[in-house]
């Protein structure tokens, strides 16, 4: 597959939203977005409070943004005040639209290139990367690690 469609970006979440289950996750958000940061699809599972449609669309956009998964922002932003004064300038230039925390992934075709990111909110950070790994490489994706 190359391209991402509204099938292949509802399949992601589906898978996603299954692995958390099998977690024994709460309730999470799960967001598609196409290579050029548009929303493709979204859900937000039932009993989840409201913000976290809008955390993990902030996670997605800024992997896509910056070219690389959410964790290693986090990782980048950890690093130091001079790290963290760059994603809060990037954070002012974009509305607020980027968050420094795990569960944003690329999504890469069969050639590697970017094709889209998702974002996944409410459990902890590295859960929610686990579920969005999970529904990319379910619909026949890969990631950056692939």
């Amino acid at each position: 597959m190359n391209e991402l469609t509204l099938e292949n970006a509802n399949r992601i979440i589906e898978a996603a939203l299954a692995k958390a289950r099998e977690m024994e996750l709460p309730p999470l958000s799960v967001t598609v977005l196409d290579a050029g940061g548009h929303l493709k699809a979204l859900q937000r599972e039932d009993g989840q409070a409201f913000l976290r449609v809008r955390v993990c669309q902030a996670k997605a956009w800024g992997a896509l943004a910056l070219g690389t998964d959410s964790a290693t922002i986090a990782e980048r932003y950890e690093q130091g005040l001079r790290q963290q004064g760059f994603f809060e300038a990037l954070n002012a230039m974009s509305g607020g639209r980027l968050i420094p925390l795990p569960g944003g992934v690329l999504i890469h075709n069969r050639s590697g290139d970017i094709i889209g990111a998702v974002g996944v909110a409410g459990a902890v950070s590295e859960e929610d990367e686990a579920c969005a790994m999970a529904g990319i490489a379910a619909a026949g994706f890969g990631t950056s690690g692939d």
